[in-house]
């Protein structure tokens, strides 16, 4: 899983497709920075499909459908209506495309013309980010679309006829289903389904008359995944082989994610790779001989596109880059002779690559995503790694000003991914080059937690939530005191969701080691969190806590920040999102009001409409600009501003897009 932020509102699309204060004088002079709006203008490729036919590709474009010749070239506007476009499928024939839309499954022509909207219904209750039709898949002859819905209150998997004439349920309105993908002949279709009692996810197999739309009889099970103990671990679907004889899925049966293949009949599945490292993303080839898939063998925090035979044995890297990078969205040519994905690196902002498998030659660049301004100011990370207070090694990756003189003891910000399953990676990492080029050390770290590092890495966490998680990102922060990196003084921690969690875990654990916090969206009471939270949320962090409040009451209150608020020192800074389905506005609202009655320094911001993070491009500028002005107020003043603000720190546009929670009540305790 990686820690990213969506990117929704750009300047103009086709045109990034194929085309601060000045810092302290420890810094020599740079020749490119970036600006807050360059960050907003970032739209790296996302999702993508290739015709059955090879020969044109669709992309989703600042919300549109845009389409273009598989060998590259200029992409042509295919959709021009309100919303944006997920989940973009082509039927069998390359002649439409089937996409999720406002709620419901749509067709369009690949010749052009108005889309046709096939489902209409209401949204159902619960998550609203899983309440509605999405995820839409063309049977291979073409009649029928299947796709996951929340209409019922629970993700389900239905069909709909590609006129919109037919809509039918194929999980009974109790089954959680998701990953539902047709057997090459179109009379099965193999899906995930999950339980409290197979949390991890159990593969299902069903029947289909293609005749009526139904299923036929009952599921049948292939496969149940042995419970994760904490939550975080499930089956992410699994993939036919052409010939129909063939399952391929990702296991982490051996303690780390692998490929494993399973009969369509059921019976123990077969590992075909193995290694101290993490399999994804299988994909056969149309021969069915090989299976293509995304590894981190080589580095843990990077990953690359490798091929091994659909027998097992010997895998072979299929691309080399320059710059350790991230590979996703792996798709093969219909001949079998390339492979088209996704590909950025720290320097480059994702953008989609063909890659051939008769030429030694490097991939080709069918799009050029990545802006001026980024290119000439980012910088690859440096992996560093650290002891924590029990000797665990930690990794992180470190950001840090060009050209900062030696000897010079900077700001720093400790940024923590959430999840806690979450990793931070060789990825373009916007907020961090832009911190960096303002003139603070960065450092993400890798905790007790994360994912990337094994399954016994990631249940360290489990019942000891503000425990060993927290002393690994303060080892981290005084990793970069010792290295002589950063000023003690002036050390700063940040981040969202579990990142936010880790933030509040932080000024009541270590309430003297950073001078300023900033917790966005995170969980301060856990008993408040799984008891208003989406259900399978809920059901996830009871696992990681080791039961219910009341099964395991102390893991709870050692959980509970609320309950401490008087150990804190550190000004925050808490932001958080008014219709957050993940977690609970609550959380955030009660530990400010906790924080005042203590009369501790904090400032608060809600915005409207936003559910868990920001998405909305104003919304995310604003954010940007208040947490900068908090760092430089507390770890890297600025000086001559000319500002009449009478506020303890001046925050940009606080009457604009931001709720302000702020009156008469940021009063430090003296």
């Amino acid at each position: 899983m990686h820690f990213r932020c969506p990117h929704l509102f750009r300047v103009s699309a086709i045109a990034l497709l194929f085309s601060c204060i000045a810092g302290p004088a420890v810094f020599a002079q740079e020749s490119g920075r970036l600006t807050l709006q360059d960050l907003l203008s970032l739209q790296p490729i996302g999702e993508s499909a290739l015709s059955p036919d090879g020969k044109t590709i669709a992309l989703t474009r600042n919300e549109q459908i845009v389409l273009m010749p598989a060998e590259g070239g200029w992409p042509v506007l295919l959709t021009s209506t309100q919303g944006a476009k997920t989940g973009i499928a082509w039927s069998p024939d390359s002649k439409q495309l089937a996409y999720a839309s406002q709620g419901s499954i749509w067709v369009v022509s690949a010749a052009g013309g108005a889309p046709h909207r096939l489902t209409n219904a209401p949204a159902g209750s619960g998550d609203p980010r899983q309440a509605t039709d999405r995820a839409p898949r063309w049977s291979p002859q073409g009649r029928w679309i299947l796709f996951e819905s929340g209409r019922r209150g629970i993700n389900s998997l239905l069909v709909v006829s590609s006129d919109g004439s037919i809509t039918s349920f194929l999980t009974s309105a109790k089954e959680e289903a998701e990953e539902g993908r047709w057997s090459p002949s179109g009379d099965e279709i193999v899906y995930v389904t999950r339980e409290k009692e197979y949390f991890s996810g159990r593969i299902n197999l069903l029947k289909f008359d293609a005749h009526a739309g139904q299923p036929i009889g009952e599921p049948s099970v292939l496969y149940t995944s042995p419970v994760d103990r904490g939550g975080g671990w499930a089956i992410r679907g699994a993939v036919w082989s052409p010939d129909g004889k063939t399952l391929a899925t990702v296991l982490q049966n051996s303690g780390w994610n692998h490929i494993y293949l399973l009969s369509p009949k059921g019976g123990e599945p077969k590992q075909i790779t193995d290694g101290a490292f993490e399999d994804e993303d299988p994909a056969f080839s149309p021969d069915g001989k090989s299976i293509s898939f995304i590894s981190s063998r080589g580095l843990l925090e990077a990953n690359n596109l490798w091929i091994v035979p659909a027998s097992g044995g010997e895998a072979h890297q299929v691309v080399k880059f320059d710059t350790l990078g991230l590979v996703s969205e792996p798709q093969w040519a219909p001949d079998g002779k390339s492979i088209y994905f996704n590909h950025q690196s720290p320097l480059e902002t994702s953008d989609l690559l063909v890659q051939s498998l008769d030429s030694s030659a490097p991939p080709k660049y069918l799009t050029h995503t990545t802006p001026k301004n980024f290119s000439a100011a980012a910088q690859v990370p440096e992996r560093v790694t650290w002891q924590s207070k029990d000797g665990k090694e930690i990794a992180g990756l470190l950001f840090t000003p060009r050209g900062a003189k030696p000897g010079a003891k900077l700001p720093a910000v400790v940024w923590v991914h959430g999840g806690p399953e979450g990793q931070d990676d060789y990825r373009a990492d916007a907020w961090a080059q832009y911190l960096a080029q303002s003139g603070f050390v960065v450092l993400e770290p890798n905790y007790r937690g994360s994912s990337g590092y094994g399954e016994a890495f990631r249940n360290l966490n489990v019942e000891d939530s503000n425990g060993g998680e927290v002393d690994d990102v303060a080892a981290g922060a005084q990793y970069l005191v010792t290295r002589g990196l950063a000023d003690p003084a002036r050390l700063a921690i940040g981040g969202g969701s579990h990142g936010g969690t880790m933030t509040a875990y932080m000024v009541v654990h270590y309430p003297d080691l950073f001078a300023a916090a900033i917790e966005l969206y995170g969980v301060v009471d856990r008993q408040l969190f799984v008891e208003r939270t989406n259900p399978p949320s809920a059901t996830r962090w009871m696992m990681k806590m080791g039961g219910t409040p009341a099964e395991k009451p102390e893991v709870y209150h050692r959980a509970n920040v609320l309950l401490q608020v008087d150990k804190v020192k550190t000004p925050l800074l808490v932001m958080h999102g008014e219709n957050d389905p993940q977690v609970p506005p609550a959380d955030s609202a009660l530990f400010v009001k906790a924080l005042r009655e203590h009369h501790k320094t904090v400032f608060y911001f809600t915005y409207p409409g936003e559910l868990h993070g920001f998405s909305q491009p104003a919304h995310r500028l604003d954010a940007w600009q208040k947490q900068l002005a908090f760092l430089q107020n507390y770890i890297n003043p600025k000086y001559g501003t000319t500002t009449t603000s009478t506020e303890e720190v001046v925050f940009p546009g606080s009457d604009k897009q931001a709720d302000s929670h702020n009156a008469d009540s940021h009063n430090e305790d003296k």
